[in-house]
């Protein structure tokens, strides 16, 4: 286990170790009116505490009605900074370094919020819908992201990640699934990643050049070899590093496992993206054991393991393993309880 626990840089950063704690949105932590809570400080502050040598702080909103839920933590103006500042100096203390995602949940933006919610493309499956973005809205929320991204950096986290994943609002340009547009939002691989595209590069004349910029994406967008190729041009544009996950949905990738691969095929695909790549990726899903993580990151197959369950059933999930003591397992409840509130997990109960 011991390269899971030697220093790796991302850019000019150095982090301690490999293990990452990927967002999770921590819902009914949040204060009032989206504010960070005692809760979200404590939270995050005791997995710095256990171990982990990144941090990547929830899905934060970038626009008051573009959230996920009612409770979700927001970065849309600057009154936002000075509790976001209390998290990134909580890790800091215990050397941990911090970036947060920065999201928009487009057509999965609660109706509870904004009865008119908006994709890439008029959108409607029979349960969920939207209407396309107009070249100005696109300018607008791109806008926000930029600013959002400066509140960041004025907040001191290390970084910032673009959430281009999970069903939310730039994975909806990437996929052609939702992505019809016939402009030059839509139509090939390069006009579906120009929101993304003219985000990043709005966010680098804004920042330090020390400032990490990474992304979240998908392995199955449109499929594994399309995302091997959104990665490469995600490389040649400037990212800093990948965090691999899903996509607009989770249909699995097509490719066969081989049989000896010990996890899943989302982090398979990170492992195909990483041959690829010459800057950082990061592994996510189901990675719960010591074997897992050796397997790997010893094996050169990732740069980061990020291990999210595991983490939050035990916050001091790195330390044990670094020390070789028991872990606290995730019991995997159906449905996990952090998805509602965390402070219902049985595990949570335990240490806390």
């Amino acid at each position: 286990m011991h390269k899971a626990f030697t220093p790796y840089k991302i850019k000019d950063l150095e982090i301690k170790n490999r293990m990452v704690l990927p967002p999770m949105v921590a819902f009914t932590f949040a204060g009032e009116d989206n504010f960070v809570s005692e809760k979200n400080i404590d939270h995050y502050a005791s997995i710095a505490k256990g171990g982990a040598g990144l941090i990547i702080v929830e899905a934060t909103c970038v626009s008051k009605d573009g959230r996920l839920s009612e409770d979700q933590l927001g970065i849309w103006s600057d009154d936002f900074i000075p509790g976001l500042r209390k998290i990134t100096e909580a890790c800091h203390q215990h050397d941990a370094k911090v970036f947060i995602q920065l999201h928009h949940a487009g057509l999965r933006a609660s109706k509870k919020i904004k009865e008119d919610t908006v994709t890439s493309w008029n959108y409607d499956n029979g349960k969920v819908s939207a209407r396309a973005l107009t070249k100005e809205e696109i300018h607008g929320i791109e806008k926000d992201f930029i600013d959002a991204a400066i509140r960041a950096e004025k907040a001191g986290f290390d970084g910032i990640e673009l959430h281009g994943a999970h069903s939310y609002l730039l994975t909806q340009f990437f996929s052609s699934k939702v992505n019809q547009r016939t402009d030059e939002y839509g139509g090939s691989l390069e006009n579906g990643m120009r929101m993304a595209t003219e985000i990043f590069k709005g966010i680098k004349e804004k920042v330090q050049d020390d400032f990490v910029i990474g992304i979240r994406m998908g392995s199955n967008e449109n499929d594994l070899q399309t995302s091997i190729e959104m990665a490469k041009k995600f490389e040649a544009l400037g990212m800093d590093y990948l965090h691999i996950s899903t996509g607009f949905d989770n249909t699995p990738i097509e490719t066969e496992l081989p049989e000896d691969f010990p996890c899943n095929w989302i982090v398979y695909g990170a492992t195909k993206i990483k041959e690829a790549v010459n800057i950082p990726v990061v592994a996510v899903n189901s990675i719960k054991t010591a074997e897992h993580i050796q397997y790997l990151v010893d094996g050169d197959l990732v740069d980061f393991v990020a291990i999210g369950r595991a983490q939050l059933a035990d916050y001091n999930f790195v330390k044990h393993l670094q020390e070789g003591n028991g872990i606290i397992s995730c019991l995997e409840c159906n449905p996990c309880q952090w998805f509602t509130n965390g402070e219902n997990c049985p595990r949570h109960k335990i240490i806390n």
